[in-house]
C-alpha cells in the first residue's frame, strides 16, 4: 500500500541530534523515519517539517534556515533515492522515475512572523504548507493547547483569540504565494479565522477528531473537520497516543492499532472519505505506535482491512486523498 505522509518532525530531530554529537541521517538512523525504513513501508511521498520551539530558540529564522540547508544536504547525498519537490509535476516525476518525493514544510510562525521575505526566502526553497503557531503564542496568533502534551492535557484558547491582525495579514501573503495554511496547532478561533479569510482550501497536517479523544485540545471538533471537508481540504492522522486515547494518562504506552482505527472511523464518518489523509507526527512521538516507525506502516492497512475498512477506502487514506489535494493545490 502506498504511503503519503503530510508531517514527521525527521530533520529537526536530525537537526537536534547531530548538535548533541549524534551521526544520523536520512539514509538509515535510529529515527522513526529514514530512506530504509520508507522503502520498507511502501513510501511515496514524505512532507518533512522544519520545527522548532520558539520560547527556547533564540532567532527562529536562522535556526530554520540551518534546517532547511540541513535538509538539501540530505536530499543531495541522497539524490538517487529522494527528490523534493516544488509543484505537482515533481511529484508525477519521481514517481516515473522511481524516487521517494520530499515536501517541505514549516512549524511555527516564528520562523518567519518578523517579514513577508522571511516566508518568501522559505517559499523559494520548496517550503508549500505552514502552520501559523506551534505551543506558544506568537506575532501571529495563538496556539490550541499551552503545555506539554506529552506530560498533561493541555488546555485550550477559547474561540476569542485568534489570529491577530499580522496573522491575517500573513495568511493573505502565505495564500498570495502559494504556501498552504496548515490549521494543526491553531486555536479553535484562529481555524475559524483561517476559514473565514481562507480564499482556498486548507489543511490540518497532524490532528485528530476531538470527538473521540475529547480531552487532546489538539485535535478538531465535529464542525471543524466538516468544514475543513467541505472546503476540500484534508486532515493527517496523527498517531501520538495522546491525541487519539480517550481518558490518556502520561507513562502508558503507545497507540494501538484498534485506537487508531477508531479515529480514522470517526473522522470519516464525520467528514467523508475524501477527507482523511496520513500525518504520522513520526520523530516527534514519545510513545511509538503499535506499528512503531515507518517501515511499520503496512501493519496499519492491514489492520484496518482486517476491521472491515474497504480496500478502496484504505487506499484514500493512505495515499489517495493526500495525492488528489496536493494535485489541486501544489503549486
Amino acid at each position: 500500500m502506498k504511503v503519503y505522509d503530510l508531517h514527521c518532525d525527521t530533520i529537526s530531530a536530525i537537526y537536534e541530534g547531530r548538535k548533541e554529537g549524534k551521526d544520523l541521517s536520512l539514509a538509515e538512523s535510529g529515527l522513526q523515519v529514514d530512506l530504509e525504513k520508507m522503502k520498507k513501508g511502501d513510501y511515496r511521498l514524505q512532507t518533512f517539517a522544519i520545527f522548532l520551539d520558539r520560547a527556547s530558540t533564540e532567532n527562529c529564522f536562522a535556526a530554520a534556515r540551518e534546517m532547511a540547508e540541513l535538509f538539501k544536504r540530505e536530499l543531495e547525498k541522497n539524490q538517487d533515492r529522494i527528490s523534493q519537490v516544488y509543484s505537482y509535476e515533481d511529484i508525477v516525476r519521481n514517481r516515473r522515475e522511481g524516487r521517494l518525493s520530499a515536501l517541505l514544510s514549516l512549524e511555527e510562525g516564528g520562523i518567519f512572523e518578523k517579514s513577508p521575505e522571511d516566508l518568501k526566502w522559505f517559499y523559494d526553497r520548496g517550503a508549500r504548507i505552514a502552520t501559523l503557531t506551534w505551543n506558544h503564542e506568537n506575532d501571529l496568533g495563538y496556539p490550541n493547547c499551552q503545555g506539554d502534551p506529552f506530560k498533561e492535557h493541555p488546555w485550550s484558547w477559547g474561540e476569542e483569540r485568534g489570529l491577530k491582525e499580522k496573522g491575517i495579514r500573513f495568511l493573505e501573503q502565505m495564500e498570495s504565494l502559494g504556501v498552504i495554511p496548515d490549521v494543526s496547532h491553531l486555536s479553535d478561533g484562529g481555524f475559524w479565522d483561517v476559514a473565514r479569510y481562507c480564499r482556498k482550501p486548507f489543511l490540518a497536517t497532524h490532528s485528530n477528531a476531538r470527538g473521540a479523544a475529547p480531552e487532546a485540545a489538539r485535535n478538531l471538533t465535529d464542525e471543524m473537520i466538516r468544514t475543513l471537508a467541505d472546503r476540500g481540504g484534508i486532515l493527517g492522522l496523527n498517531y501520538c497516543v495522546s491525541f487519539v486515547r480517550e481518558n490518556w494518562k502520561p507513562g502508558q504506552p503507545g497507540a494501538r492499532m484498534e485506537e487508531l482505527i477508531r479515529q480514522i472511523r470517526y473522522i470519516v464518518n464525520t467528514g467523508g472519505e475524501e477527507c482523511l489523509a496520513l500525518g504520522s507526527d513520526f520523530d516527534g512521538i514519545e510513545e511509538a505506535p503499535e506499528m512503531e516507525d515507518a517501515a511499520g506502516m503496512p501493519k496499519l492497512a492491514e489492520a484496518m482491512e482486517a476491521s472491515g475498512i474497504s480496500h478502496s477506502l484504505t487506499e484514500k487514506i493512505f495515499w489517495k486523498n493526500a495525492d488528489r489535494f496536493l494535485r489541486e493545490n501544489l503549486r
